[in-house]
């Protein structure tokens, strides 16, 4: 049996552990956070730059020509891709033994293929080497837009020992593309482009003094496409139309039919509810508020009104007779008319600017 003393005594006794225990994770934490050292942000930067801002440096003219790009993944920040990549140069310094692709993911899975041995001597004296690229590279992809969004997939090259004083990148504008079967499932490719850069990292890496040592010659590519709007149109805007026209067709019903009105905008609220979680399947883990999720604000605002009115009209005709639920049935039709131009303007507010 436990008397009140006992009670008393072990809730004091826990009391105390835990008391303990606070007050040596506190010490811990204290402790620990005296011996830490934070260092803060160091200020790289990337630098754009021409073949003027070359100077005595060597200037390696860079192409890149895409064959295909998969397994684009926005949830993971990743997509696959292959292609060739040449660099033609006129100097001491062989670029492709340096070269380092910045934003690769999984580099032990990079194939990077030279097509010859080495580097093969122009008539004109340059040197120019060709590689094979294959391999999943990491971008973080802007989705505010979407579904209507527009991405730019990047591939960044980087020298990884000549710094920016002796070696500069420039990209080869005249042959650099995309090949005419480079297809995009959901996308339109709309082209590439490039620039170069000086990339200053803001730390020496150990070689004290050497303040060149931190800045290193980089180009970019970039493949720009744009998301099918067939897609958006038809299947994600089109349905939820559908929903909103059944929501509103409520109005429309005579008012003493409490029931079947009230059903018919409950029901148009769960089935966007439905809707929107498929819509928002591909960029479930975004962040931030997209245009989907927006014109889905939009429809459930013009849903919970119609609800709001029917439940509003149901107790005004309990209390009135028949002759006069004729001008709840005119107000009905005015707030549809109302409700129903609202909404479309709200949403063409929203999807025409990114048309």
């Amino acid at each position: 049996m436990f008397t009140k003393q006992r009670i008393i005594a072990s809730f004091m006794l826990f009391a105390a552990l835990f008391a303990g225990m606070q007050t040596m994770a506190s010490a811990a934490g204290e402790s620990n956070s005296s011996e830490a050292i934070n260092f803060a942000p160091l200020e790289g930067e990337l630098t754009p730059v021409s073949v003027t801002d070359a100077g005595d440096a060597q200037v390696v003219t860079v192409g890149m020509y895409g064959t295909n790009v998969y397994e684009l993944s926005v949830e993971n920040s990743t997509f696959y891709f292959s292609g060739y990549l040449w660099m033609r140069w006129n100097g001491d310094i062989t670029p492709t033994d340096s070269l380092e692709f910045v934003n690769a993911v999984e580099t032990w899975g990079l194939m990077i293929t030279p097509l010859t041995e080495e580097p093969e001597q122009l008539p004109n004296g340059d040197f120019v080497q060709t590689l094979s690229v294959q391999g999943r590279f990491y971008q973080t992809f802007p989705l505010q837009d979407y579904p209507l969004d527009s991405q730019s997939l990047s591939i960044m090259i980087e020298d990884t020992t000549n710094t920016s004083d002796k070696i500069v990148f420039v990209a080869d504008d005249e042959f650099s593309g995309v090949s005419n079967e480079f297809k995009m499932q959901g996308y339109e490719v709309k082209g590439m482009s490039a620039q170069s850069y000086v990339h200053t990292y803001g730390t020496d890496f150990g070689y004290t003094g050497t303040v060149d040592q931190q800045s290193y010659s980089a180009l970019e590519f970039q493949v720009h496409i744009e998301r099918n709007s067939n897609l958006f149109i038809w299947k994600l805007l089109l349905p939820l139309v559908l929903v909103l026209i059944t929501n509103w067709m409520s109005l429309l019903l005579n008012p003493r039919l409490v029931e079947v009105r009230t059903a018919m905008p409950a029901t148009a609220l769960l089935t966007t509810v439905f809707l929107q979680q498929s819509a928002m399947e591909s960029v479930s883990q975004a962040s931030v508020l997209v245009l989907m999720d927006q014109v889905y604000l939009a429809a459930y605002a013009a849903i919970v009104l119609t609800l709001a009115q029917i439940i509003w009209d149901n107790h005004r005709v309990k209390a009135i007779e028949d002759a006069e639920t004729a001008g709840i049935a005119r107000h009905d039709r005015l707030s549809l008319i109302i409700q129903s131009a609202v909404t479309v303007a709200v949403l063409l507010a929203l999807i025409l600017p990114r048309l």
